[in-house]
């Protein structure tokens, strides 16, 4: 099952997901993961490695107040097992994946910090250069996403969005996209991108919880990453919605086939999630029926999986909630929402085995709950595991087989 996650966390593979898929093998000492089937087991990343892919493990990584980035594997039986932490920029708000290389926002030197993760042992190893500078004057950033083509893209606190190439070596970045940095309203926050099938069509979204309109930010793409506005934009939603994390999300009328196109937002101002379509043609943006749905108080993070179930962080009451999204954008709640001690942080939708688990960051807590997810009906129920986490956790990354 793919699974989605907006703003804070992100892969981009065509559609959005924390996962990866991994295939092929990597290069030593750094593994670079396949993203595509290889006819040779090696062709895609150097050196052999004695690293297949049925040697590789669940893993899940968050950020935390203090300087330390945490590790975990993720056994059969659904357990957390702690790895050696790694050091990362401190209050880390928003981790992006490309392949196995994950990247830190840092927004105490406005720099993006780069790892890669060996998807055997979940160790952590420096990027050659990193950090890496946005080139700013300005703090930030507000969030970071790689996007198509590997393009790295940061939202920064005064109006912009910074895009940067990448380098030889995934997870390095070098010089600065055409025309960047892009004008991008008040405050952009978080990000998601948008990828019509096979066509080659790239739309960029963003939040900007500084419009007074709630307004969000579209772009379309050229092949050199570069930015325009499109025609519209910003699309409003509601006054002093203050929107935050934006998740691109499909509904999938049969298993593996993939319909309508909808962007998620979550209204943290007034405690509802706003539904649009996606003109597939243009990236323009029309709210669905109904319209935004209510959720719990603080939305925030939002993940979603292939079969249209879709789940909210409700960070002021400490709750998740689960909805089944319909072929129309609609959302209608499964169950109640769960309760979760007092968890605010990021979550993480994450398959490991034959289950399906959603990870919680309580940051207040210092610990990680955990969340089975039944795969047919979306029914979220409280697992007895709760990890007690060494430093306060906030966002949250899974890299899985």
């Amino acid at each position: 099952m793919r699974r989605r996650a907006s703003g804070s966390t992100g892969v981009f593979l065509l559609t959005l997901s924390i996962s990866i898929l991994l295939t092929g093998c990597g290069g030593s000492p750094r593994p670079t993961i396949c993203l595509a089937p290889s006819t040779s087991p090696c062709s895609c990343g150097g050196p052999a490695t004695s690293a297949c892919p049925a040697d590789f493990i669940p893993l899940l990584y968050s950020t935390t107040t203090s300087n330390q980035i945490l590790g975990f594997s993720i056994s059969s039986s659904r357990s957390l097992t702690a790895l050696p932490s790694t050091t990362g920029p401190a209050n880390s708000e928003s981790v992006t994946l490309n392949g196995n290389a994950m990247m830190f926002a840092d927004n105490s030197t406005n720099a993006v910090d780069s790892v890669i993760a060996d998807p055997v042992t979940g160790a952590l190893t420096s990027v050659q250069g990193s950090p890496f500078s946005l080139g700013t004057p300005d703090g930030g950033p507000n969030s970071i996403m790689v996007g198509p083509y590997g393009y790295l893209y940061a939202t920064e606190p005064n109006g912009t969005i910074v895009g940067l190439n990448t380098s030889s070596e995934i997870g390095s970045f070098g010089s600065a996209l055409p025309n960047s940095p892009y004008p991008a309203g008040v405050s952009p926050s978080q990000m998601a991108f948008a990828a019509q099938g096979d066509l080659g069509t790239f739309f960029l979204y963003a939040s900007d919880p500084g419009d007074s309109s709630g307004g969000i930010l579209a772009y379309s793409l050229d092949s050199s990453g570069s930015l325009t506005p499109i025609r519209g934009s910003p699309f409003p939603t509601l006054p002093n919605a203050k929107p935050s994390f934006v998740l691109f999300d499909s509904y999938y009328p049969s298993p593996g086939t993939q319909g309508p196109q909808f962007l998620l937002v979550s209204l943290t101002g007034i405690a509802k999630v706003a539904v649009f379509a996606i003109d597939s043609s243009t990236g323009a943006l029309t709210q669905v029926p109904g319209s935004p749905f209510a959720v719990g108080n603080g939305p925030n993070t939002l993940a979603a999986d292939s079969a249209n179930h879709v789940f909210v962080m409700n960070a002021a009451d400490h709750t998740v909630s689960a909805f089944n999204l319909g072929s129309n954008g609609g959302l209608t709640a499964i169950g109640s929402p769960v309760s979760l001690g007092t968890a605010s942080g990021g979550i993480a939708l994450a398959s490991s085995y034959s289950s399906v688990e959603l990870f919680v960051a309580d940051t207040t807590g210092s610990a990680i709950w955990t969340l089975n997810v039944d795969q047919t009906t979306g029914e979220l129920t409280l697992s007895d595991q709760v990890v007690r986490a060494l430093n306060p956790p906030l966002q949250l990354a899974f890299l899985g087989p």
